[in-house]
Formats: C-alpha cells, structure tokens, sequence
C-alpha cells in the first residue's frame, strides 16, 4: 500500500474515531514527532568527512540548480 493509500485510510479511521481513539492517535504522533534525532558519532564523522570530499573537489560538486537541471534532463 503506497502513502496516499494509507493517508486515505487514515482519514476514513478518523471520520468514524471516537474521542478516546482521535485522543489516542493524537499522543501517538505527538510521541513520534518528539523524538529528537540523534546521531552516533561514527554518523557525524562520516558526515564531516563527506563535507571534506566535497571541499577538497569543488569541480565535483553542483548548485542547486545545476543539480536540478541534472535531475530533469535525465527524465526526459
């Protein structure tokens, strides 16, 4: 089931929930939104040295709109 699938689904469950059920899903997605991503310190020295790559090789990197021009000619 893709995303839209389950949105709709979810819509339908809330159309016909109860208080206690829209007051259930409410602290659900309250305690999943709360979580504060973490990162291991093997994940941010990764991400420092993937900056450093970029860095050291400027001729590498694009901007974000050479980037997208990328994106939209392979598309095609």
């Amino acid at each position: 089931m893709v995303i839209t699938d389950k949105k709709r689904v979810l819509k339908e469950i809330i159309e016909k929930a109860d208080e206690k059920l829209v007051s259930l899903m409410i602290a659900l997605a309250n305690e999943y939104n709360d979580n504060d991503q973490e990162y291991s310190k093997e994940e941010i020295e990764e991400f420092y040295r993937i900056k450093d790559e970029m860095l050291a090789h400027p001729e590498t990197t694009f901007t974000v709109e050479e980037a997208h021009e990328q994106i939209r000619s392979k598309k095609r």
